[in-house]
């Protein structure tokens, strides 16, 4: 059986599942290079077919994930193209009015200036009604069908939290007495769903609302410190360590005031218009970093209760986690060390680019046997690039100017140049799925010398100052480096950890400096082995397991997909210097 899954919204995919197995999964975002690309993934369905010929003319289905959009999500393109100012505008015009004044709006025309219908594929303007979901989910679904030739009967949406729920427990290894968690921002008119196991081996939700606003709380928190919200809120965790323990105390009372865990059920104590005015009026004043270590607070205690008293209710200690709040590792890391846990694993993209997937593996699982349903155990799904884009990049004029060739290198090499200090920049085989890069679009360094976090940032990065970079691990020296008793597995970078004290002396400049944890990808042999080889070959010549993993892309670009994107993004950036770059197997130096 093979079934295309599509994801339309933020952070738009496609993916490709055949028997159960995941063939291919590709972001919008990797071809047209907008960050977190919105709309119909056109692109990323065109590689598929493109690839995959045979595959994509026998498709039994295709399955949508999210029922539901708002015609404001394609008209506007809102989240990949809005900055803090665009939302803040959009604050002004639109939220505060129609929450707090009770104005009826219409969003395409208040905001009219940002409304542009050739951003998107689907032919907006047949809309009569921009409020009439039945008539924009008929328009999805026509024009998927029609541009795949497929019959509308074999065009299935599926509810978005249904959808992250399957990646979350199928794309994991295990299986049986486990409880499937999801919470996001919101998706299909729910923010928060709990799943189990049923005795055919399909997922039953056992619980699901729309009252668990955490996400959205820190997505609004996210902008209120003048970030970007639906993309920043990663800096707002990485910020909440350095906050001081006396200096949460009172900003915490302001999100205590707010949503609490009461049994199996979240609930509001006070009702909230508007979550945005209602935090800037209550929290002006207090110091940034304790905003957000008090909201990092928050989000910990409510998560980790409320996912102890499912497991105690159920008597399962098993816990698998996808949604966008699945991307906060600390707040994996808290709920992973409960007591009524044993094991817990989250999936490689816990964000909507994932739900591609989840569409993908729930229609599989009601069509035909869900035990079909094989783990993701490797990361390196997403395209590649051809010798002909690497003989394009190798012969154009900017790489030629700036860099001598070496020539074939074998990974022992690229170990000697990391082990003198260098940056070395990694581009090799299909690119990693997801927000992390995890070994074939990086950029690797000695992790022993925190000196190397300013080169990185100074000459390539620009990262802010208080945002740490992360290790790639050998698995067999994870004991090592982390605390980790329960022997939990952290394969995507999805999971945090206390460091060890030789962990701290080997990955000095891979630790987050305000409390000593860890995000590691812990490699292994089967899962990843060219990178595992080169971790190796760096072990063999410092003794040391692991090297600093972080991006290979400009701030706000997507990761790099191409040696050209290299060439056309990041080299052409005058702020940008690398010194060693490594495509397939050819080194480059930098003259």
């Amino acid at each position: 059986m093979r079934i295309l899954g599509i994801h339309d919204g933020h952070g738009s995919s496609a993916a490709l599942l055949e028997d159960g197995v995941l063939r291919k999964v590709v972001e919008e975002e990797r071809f047209t290079r907008i960050k977190a690309d919105s709309g119909f993934p056109k692109q990323a369905v065109d590689y598929l077919v493109d690839h995959y010929p045979g595959e994509l003319k026998k498709l039994d289905y295709v399955a949508i994930a999210s029922s539901n959009h708002d015609f404001s999500l394609f008209a506007t393109k809102r989240y990949p193209r809005f900055d803090v100012k665009e939302f803040l505008t959009e604050e002004e015009r639109y939220w505060i009015p129609t929450l707090l004044e009770g104005k009826e709006l219409n969003y395409v025309e208040v905001m009219k200036d940002y409304v542009d219908f050739n951003l998107s594929h689907y032919p907006l303007k047949s809309i009569k009604d921009p409020n009439d979901a039945n008539a924009i989910r008929r328009l999805r679904r026509d024009y998927v069908g029609e541009y795949l030739g497929m019959p509308k009967d074999k065009v299935i949406f599926v509810d978005h939290h249904t959808c992250h729920a399957h990646h979350a427990y199928f794309s994991s290894t295990l299986r049986g007495g486990v409880l499937v968690f999801t919470m996001d921002g919101s998706g299909d008119g729910t923010n928060a769903t709990v799943h189990m196991v049923g005795e055919d081996g399909r997922l039953k939700c056992l619980y699901r609302t729309k009252c668990c606003n955490l996400g959205r709380i820190y997505q609004y928190i996210t902008l209120l410190l003048g970030m970007k919200p639906a993309e920043h809120e990663y800096k707002v965790m990485g910020l909440a360590a350095y906050a001081k323990e006396r200096h949460i105390e009172e900003p915490l009372k302001v999100f205590k005031q707010t949503y609490f865990v009461d049994g199996l059920e979240f609930r509001a104590r006070i009702p909230i218009k508007n979550h945005y005015q209602y935090f800037k009026q209550r929290l002006e004043g207090y110091r940034f970093d304790a905003i957000a270590g008090a909201l990092q607070r928050y989000l910990e205690d409510l998560l980790a209760e409320w996912i102890g008293n499912w497991l105690r209710h159920m008597g399962l200690r098993n816990v698998v986690f996808s949604g966008g709040v699945g991307l906060n590792i600390k707040a994996n890391k808290r709920v992973s060390e409960i007591p009524e846990v044993d094991d817990m694993f989250v999936c490689m993209a816990g964000g909507d680019e994932s739900i591609s997937i989840g569409a993908a593996q729930c229609l599989y699982a009601k069509q035909a046997d869900p035990q079909g349903l094989r783990p993701i155990l490797t990361p390196y799904l997403g395209p590649g690039f051809d010798h002909s884009d690497l003989r394009t990049a190798l012969t154009h004029p900017m790489i030629k100017k700036q860099y001598e060739t070496i020539g074939e290198v074998d990974f022992d090499d690229v170990a000697a140049i990391l082990a003198e200090g260098k940056v070395v920049s990694i581009l090799m085989g299909d690119m990693e799925f997801g927000p992390r890069a995890l070994g074939n679009r990086s950029l690797l360094a000695d992790p022993r010398n925190p000196q190397v976090i300013k080169v990185i940032n100074a000459t390539i990065k620009n990262r802010d100052f208080w945002m740490p970079f992360t290790p790639s691990i050998l698995a067999e020296r994870a004991a090592d480096y982390l605390v980790n008793p329960k022997g939990l597995l952290s394969p995507f970078m999805t999971m945090a950890f206390d460091s060890t004290e030789l962990g701290r002396r080997d990955l000095a400049a891979a630790i987050h400096a305000g409390d000593m944890t860890v995000r590691p990808q812990i490699v292994t042999a089967e899962a990843a082995p060219l990178y595992w080889a080169l971790i190796k070959a760096f072990e063999r010549r410092t003794g040391v397991g692991g090297v600093l993993n972080t991006s290979l892309n400009i701030h706000g670009k997507p990761i790099v997909r191409t040696p050209m994107d290299l060439v056309n993004e990041v080299l052409s950036n005058q702020t940008v210097t690398l010194d060693y770059i490594l495509l397939e197997k050819t080194l480059l130096r930098r003259v």
